[in-house]
């Protein structure tokens, strides 16, 4: 007992600095120590005085499967359900013209009268020719039938007869012509009056009383109205490859316009591209949206709120977990025995806070939180759970808002 007092008063002066530093000289003097007092050293009292090397203390979190839902928001882009420039047909002056920007027009609906004087003119003329070609083909056709008449008393010749038919053929052909010639002409006339083509609203105008219009819908050639059915709305997204599920045609989805309110508005996917974008990588996805109020305007800039349903869930870790090396992305997760074992892993989304963990790791393994960079593979460490965050309920309540509008600010670049 004496042997051991002593060789606990020297290691306690030791340890304050005015002994020898180091292992192996703590336990070589504890030793020699007990040996001078006559004793024979003893093994708990030197495994005691030596310095033990501590377990390093990691907080971990269990990788556990994310929600079998979720939802994706992204910028749209929203058109008309379609959309008309409107040209003349024909070349005159504006006689009237009837709709103004943001008025709602009917099909059928009267915009435009133009007047073209060298148009009824030409259709008047057109019109007397065909009367006096008639006129021809009634003289014709009574010389061929009296020329019939006359070859069977042999009053006339065969040839005579056939000179008579082919000039009636020939009256007949003209009279064709004619009509055709009248028809074209009262097309074009027709042409005078401009109508909405569907039920719409006028977006822009660019005609004015007396203005002289030319036929054509060429760069060079001025339209005269632009109008947009907008009773239903498209919008266009471009979806990432890894949000594909969320493009399936029928699938819901939700947009927010920031001018209209907080509250979405029901949208629905109609149809997608049959390839990815090489560029970007996405999907280029119409949906449609009723819009009886006509509150969307073509042109908005809006956000749609895509639904993902997964068949299989994917693994969640924080993005603290995760480590950085030559070999691309790992975690250190804690294995049997509280060992560290480095893994490699392909990630998914980044969800913030948190990252998809497509391949390297499996359910409810321990995955090392906010490690240190003396966590190697192999080492043994003391495990603590790390605490759980509290569910906030003013979270869930901002993922039934609508999303932040990330639309640059006036004088900026995208």
């Amino acid at each position: 007992m004496n042997a051991l007092r002593a060789v606990e008063r020297l290691r306690r002066w030791l340890h304050t600095g005015k002994g020898s530093g180091g292992a192996a000289l703590t336990v070589a003097t504890i030793a020699a120590a007990a040996v001078l007092v006559g004793q024979a050293p003893d093994r708990s009292a030197i495994a005691a005085a030596a310095p033990q090397a501590e377990k390093p203390r990691v907080s971990y979190v269990e990788a556990k499967r994310g929600k079998d839902s979720a939802h994706v928001t992204l910028p749209a882009t929203l058109q008309a359900m379609q959309e008309a420039t409107l040209h003349a047909r024909t070349s005159g002056y504006v006689k009237k013209w009837t709709a103004e920007i943001g008025d709602r027009v009917t099909r059928g609906q009267l915009l435009v009268e133009i007047e073209a004087p060298e148009l009824d003119r030409e259709l008047e003329q057109s019109r007397a020719n065909l009367g006096q070609i008639r006129a021809q083909l009634d003289l014709a056709r009574a010389t061929a039938t009296r020329y019939r008449a006359l070859v069977k008393d042999e009053a006339v010749s065969s040839q005579e007869v056939d000179e008579r038919l082919g000039a009636l053929a020939a009256r007949e052909a003209d009279l064709a012509s004619a009509t055709a010639k009248v028809r074209q002409l009262e097309s074009h006339k027709s042409f005078q009056r401009i109508t909405a083509p569907f039920n719409g609203t006028i977006t822009a105008r660019n005609v004015e009383i007396g203005s002289l219009v030319t036929a054509g819908s060429l760069n060079t050639v001025p339209w005269m109205y632009k109008m947009a059915q907008d009773d239903t709305m498209r919008i266009f997204v471009s979806v990432p490859q890894s949000q594909l599920a969320a493009a399936t045609p029928g699938a819901e989805a939700e947009l927010f316009v920031s001018e209209l309110g907080s509250k979405p508005i029901a949208a629905k996917v109609v149809r997608r591209s049959g390839a990815f974008d090489p560029a970007t990588r996405t999907l280029l996805t119409e949906l449609q949206v009723d819009n009886p109020g006509h509150r969307i305007l073509p042109g908005m800039y809006g956000q749609v709120r895509l639904h993902v349903k997964y068949a299989e869930p994917p693994l969640l870790v924080p993005v603290n977990a995760l480590l950085v090396s030559g070999d691309g992305l790992q975690v250190a997760v804690i294995g049997d025995a509280d060992v560290v074992q480095m893994r490699k892993v392909k990630l998914g989304r980044d969800l913030g806070k948190e990252v998809e963990v497509l391949e390297g790791l499996n359910d409810h393994e321990r995955v090392i939180n906010n490690p240190r960079d003396n966590i190697v593979d192999g080492l043994r460490v003391t495990a603590v759970a790390a605490p759980v965050p509290a569910d906030k309920s003013k979270d869930k309540e901002k993922e039934k808002e609508a999303p932040k509008d990330a639309r640059p600010a006036a004088g900026t670049k995208p």
